[in-house]
């Protein structure tokens, strides 16, 4: 089962883990919006993950 991730400004990540998409987000949070990047942990981003 992918796992998704829905970035409020329309980018979506996807990977067939948990580590792989929140990794693949957390690159996308570094890149496009960097205060959220700092300010949001690893653990509650676990918690956006959507199973497709």
């Amino acid at each position: 089962m992918d796992r998704i991730i829905r970035c409020e400004c329309g980018f979506v990540a996807r990977g067939d883990s948990d580590e792989l998409v929140v990794d693949e987000i957390r690159a996308h949070m570094k890149q496009d919006h960097r205060e959220l990047y700092d300010k949001v942990p690893v653990d509650e981003v676990k918690g956006w993950i959507e199973l497709t």
